[in-house]
């Protein structure tokens, strides 16, 4: 597939952007099982977040197995802030005006449906998953095959 400069770059800036809130993600979750919990527990967290963090490091060096790993956490990412994110914001929002439990519980499924469909459009409507699919396969096609070494963001 043929994809021009300027998805490569806004899929690039996706994909920054992404990690930057995986990040933020790890050290909130971190926070709050400190918090939450005190020192127990803080071993393992400390461990998986490590983890998360040294592959994110690795992935910034051009290690193939840290770039698909990587994707995959992103992957995980989007879904929670594209769609689940929005989908708590207004199930809390309608529960608060009570509104949720007029039909007998059905408006549920009705405003879980019309979000995720609205979000589907959304997202495809502006290019986000082609642009991300464009720099996945300008990364995977040029650092990967030349071995990682002088790896520059020149198109």
């Amino acid at each position: 597939m043929l994809f021009n400069n300027e998805q490569v770059n806004r899929g690039r800036k996706i994909v920054n952007s992404g990690i930057i809130i995986l990040i933020l993600l790890l050290f909130g979750d971190f926070t709050v099982n400190l918090i939450s919990n005190g020192i127990e527990g803080l071993a393992e967290k400390v461990i998986i977040n490590g983890l998360v963090l040294f592959n994110i490091f690795l992935y910034y060096k051009g290690n193939k197995i840290a770039f698909k790993v990587t994707m995959f956490l992103l992957s995980m990412v989007y879904i929670l802030i594209f769609g689940l994110l929005p989908i708590y914001l207004v199930w809390e929002f309608l529960r608060v005006l009570n509104v949720l439990d007029a039909f007998g519980g059905a408006l549920y499924l009705v405003i879980l449906a019309i979000i995720i469909i609205g979000v589907n459009i959304l997202i495809f409507k502006m290019g986000f998953y082609d642009d991300v699919l464009a720099f996945k396969n300008y990364y995977q096609g040029r650092y990967i095959k030349q071995g990682f070494k002088k790896r520059k963001w020149r198109i």
